[in-house]
């Protein structure tokens, strides 16, 4: 897979993800998740392996859920009108367990940075 092929893939599953129609709007998010993802990669990785295109859509799919939540968080209102409640709770989880399973998926593929000091 070359680089136009890995952007269209994972667009096409940050669409799927995100239950939307076109990408439009979104672009900026899906060429970030994608930037982050290829910066995380192993030297030595194939930087356009399948796997990591689900794991950059999952992310991209995660970005636009916060973003989808924090305008959600502060809601207009008018005179003697009363603002119905959105609760974003339940897609937002549910958008970082993808992120975290695809993650896994990929996890051969991606530099594990993380460093854990536990004491006793």
């Amino acid at each position: 897979m070359n680089a136009v092929s890995f952007q269209a893939k994972t667009e096409r599953l940050f669409l799927l993800f995100a239950m939307r129609e076109t990408v439009g709007d979104c672009q900026a998010i899906v060429d970030a998740a994608i930037a982050q993802v290829q910066d995380e990669c192993k030297e030595d990785a194939d930087h356009y392996d399948v796997l990591l295109c689900w794991y950059a859509a999952a992310l991209a799919n995660l970005r636009w859920r916060q973003m989808i939540a924090a305008q959600g968080a502060v809601s207009p209102t008018y005179a003697g009108s009363v603002p119905k409640d959105r609760d974003d709770s339940g897609a937002l989880a549910f958008a970082q367990r993808l992120v975290c399973d695809y993650r896994g998926m990929a996890a051969r593929l991606l530099r594990d940075d993380v460093f854990i000091f536990r004491g006793i």
